[in-house]
């Protein structure tokens, strides 16, 4: 510890000496500004690498700090550490919309955000950019991830230029080729295999862990005939803990299920399991499942799983509360969820080749979740084999095989169109020369070297901007007002001209919320829609016909898709319940939520669109249509929902009883409304519409 500055030293506590990664971050100029590559394992301290370097460009007041994630909750469960461990900083979390305007972020001294708000922010040309001095970028790995890489990428490739001395420090415990980040970065790489908690991996098959002589292999007793079951049964009886990986959301629930049919109910885990049942203002069939199983000390975690349930699961496995978590493999990346034992079920996945193997860096994220520094001395990643001949190819492929190598995901059409509208809307890029030297110090460019392909690319992607009339393409090329917009909006190009192409239909032809609704669910953002079954074919095409859609594609292969999609949005509006939705549509209500925020960022995008185009009546419609998207509410309970405390139930059930506008609630009786509506919600309403809550007493 004495190699680190004593000011620095005196901010960080509970720390007595330096793990091995940090002592060889320390060595390659962590201190000196120097770009650092960490590839370590899970837990082996790369979050303190990136706190030491951040409090050393606090204390030095070198500029502003950004610590970015892949995901929201990464971000949060991390902001929320820095903020409670260092109260001299001002810390500031930033994961909202991408046009949500934070002005208090110039203020702050280092921003945890996700890779797409930063972006977002960059749009926004928020003036404190250009003081950014510090880039910690965690999971780095994910530059290959094809949804997630590019927008990493085009903001590491920006702060670079616009930041010549920024120190990057990427963290990763997974990369297969760390050399070509390094070198592409101007980088050092520290790269280290220890871990406070010795990990290790086996592979179970006929009642036996086989751990290949790292150590005793350990024979179960057969509680059960199915092998996941009778390994996770073991863990509780040692009184453990095991994430349990699994491929689909289905399965996660199966086991999860199954697996509590074998255990005692736990009287400590009803409130618990009071609080997950009661996510939803109606319970759906998802919810009482969860709560039944949760019971017995057992979860199941997927996207289907509503926010609030999913951090109540998580809370609880963290206090010891819950010994199994079946989840799906989203759960491996960031979030600190450490057990004795990770067991991973599943080690294919569907793809576009049929069931198709996982790559060894995600089975190695999962299997990094085991051991728990301060509760285990070692942990164990256990891969589920079928038969020998399984297990001896499993063996090779992933206890002995290597992660692989991360390429870059830029050239993508539809991304590179994305960020090449974003660079030219903030200025930053007026000619084509400018252009290509941008793009040639992309870690694309680096890594496949044909530049003549890549400059051939953008050039196709500026004439189709300037057709879209997004950019004025002459010798400087500069944003048209609607490009700068679109641009803000974070939506890809082709989707706002197709939008913008179905508003001006719009102008000549009948239209309803239905066909806005189908508009959107015609974007690719909207992807992946729901699927249309064999037996449904008739019933939706006889929908179709009772519509006023603007576009309709009906040789599209997701045609029929996107109305069965829209179908789904319609039950929504129409006060359908999640549990209705659930059995009519199997979305349950996690992804039905994550649905409708892309549904109202897209309408939102189409207000935006409209407002610019001058056309009024299609704007107002619109945000009519969001308002109601948002709550799920018909028309009728807009005037009620205006009022905070104030949601679809509550709002149906005061217009059921004739409560029907803001004035009706400020004369209604206060003892009549709380029985609707319970005391403490009338009380708000009432200060709300003016009424001091002394005076209740009156009513």
């Amino acid at each position: 510890m004495h190699r680190i500055p004593k000011e620095i030293r005196e901010l960080i506590k509970d720390i007595k000496e330096l793990r091995p990664s940090q002592s060889k971050a320390l060595d390659a100029g962590l201190l000196n500004n120097k770009n650092l590559i960490i590839c370590t394992p899970t837990s082996s301290g790369k979050t303190l690498v990136a706190e030491i370097a951040f409090l050393n460009h606090f204390l030095k007041k070198k500029g502003k700090i950004i610590y970015t994630c892949p995901l929201k909750a990464l971000a949060t469960e991390k902001y929320k550490d820095f903020k409670a461990k260092y109260p001299q900083l001002i810390v500031s979390l930033s994961i909202g919309d991408p046009d949500t305007k934070e002005p208090y972020l110039a203020n702050s001294n280092i921003i945890v955000c996700s890779n797409e708000r930063l972006d977002s922010l960059i749009r926004q040309e928020s003036p404190w950019i250009n003081e950014i001095s510090l880039l910690i970028i965690d999971e780095i790995h994910l530059l290959n991830d094809v949804s997630r890489g590019p927008t990493l990428e085009v903001v590491i490739t920006l702060l670079k230029k616009l930041n010549p001395k920024l120190q990057i420090l990427g963290l990763s415990a997974t990369i297969g080729n760390p050399d070509d980040l390094t070198k592409w970065l101007n980088a050092e790489l520290v790269k280290d295999d220890w871990r406070p908690v010795k990990l290790y991996n086996g592979i179970y098959t006929n009642s036996e862990i086989d751990f290949f002589n790292e150590k005793e292999n350990i024979k179960l007793e057969e509680v059960s005939p199915d092998s996941t079951l009778n390994l996770a049964l073991s863990t509780i009886n040692e009184n453990k803990q095991a994430l349990l990986f699994v491929n689909t959301r289905r399965s996660a629930e199966s086991v999860a299920e199954k697996l509590s049919h074998r255990l005692k109910h736990n009287d400590e885990l009803k409130e618990l399991s009071n609080k997950i049942l009661n996510s939803l203002s109606t319970p759906t069939e998802q919810c009482k499942k969860i709560s039944d199983i949760v019971k017995k000390a057992v979860a199941f975690h997927h996207a289907g799983l509503m926010q609030k349930q999913k951090e109540l699961i998580e809370e609880n496995f963290k206090s010891g509360k819950i010994k199994i978590i079946c989840c799906t493999p989203t759960l491996a990346f960031g979030l600190d969820l450490p057990a004795f034992r990770s067991i991973i079920r599943d080690v294919k996945r569907f793809g576009t080749l049929g069931m198709q193997y996982l790559p060894v860096l995600e089975i190695m994220q999962m299997s990094g979740r085991a051991g728990r520094p301060s509760y285990d001395t070692y942990g164990e990643a256990i891969i589920i084999a079928k038969s020998e001949e399984e297990k001896e190819e499993l063996f090779n492929k992933y206890l002995t095989g290597i992660p692989e190598n991360i390429y870059s995901k830029l050239a993508v059409e539809p991304v590179l169109r994305t960020y090449l509208l974003s660079l030219i809307s903030i200025n930053f890029l007026t000619t084509k020369e400018k252009i290509f030297n941008f793009f040639d110090e992309t870690f694309w460019a680096y890594q496949f070297e044909d530049r003549e392909k890549l400059h051939y690319i953008i050039e196709s992607m500026l004439e189709l901007l300037k057709d879209f009339e997004f950019i004025v393409l002459d010798k400087e090329i500069k944003p048209t007002k609607l490009g700068k917009r679109v641009s803000q909006l974070y939506i890809d190009p082709l989707t706002a001209n197709f939008l913008i192409e179905n508003i001006q239909k719009a102008q000549k032809q009948e239209y309803d919320d239905f066909s806005l609704i189908h508009l959107i669910c015609s974007t690719l953002e909207l992807r992946p829609l729901l699927k249309v079954k064999a037996n449904e074919y008739e019933d939706i095409e006889s929908e179709v016909l009772q519509y006023k859609l603007l576009h309709k594609d009906e040789f599209s292969d997701d045609f029929l898709d996107s109305v069965k999609t829209s179908l789904m949005f319609t039950s929504w509006l129409n006060e359908e319940t999640e549990d209705i939705i659930l059995k009519k549509y199997k979305v349950p209500p996690g992804e039905l939520k994550y649905k409708i925020d892309i549904a109202n960022w897209l309408l939102y995008s189409l207000q935006e669109l409209s407002r610019l185009l001058e056309y009024t009546e299609t704007a107002r419609d619109v945000k009519t249509l969001r308002v109601r998207m948002k709550h799920g509410i018909k028309q009728e309970l807009l005037p009620l929902i205006k009022l905070k405390g104030i949601g679809r139930v509550r709002a149906r059930k005061l217009f059921n009883n004739k409560i029907r506008t803001l004035q009706h609630l400020k004369i209604i009786n206060y003892e009549v409304l709380s029985k609707l509506i319970g005391r403490k919600t009338a009380a708000s309403i009432k200060e709300q519409l003016g009424v001091p809550i002394g005076s209740l007493k009156d009513y």
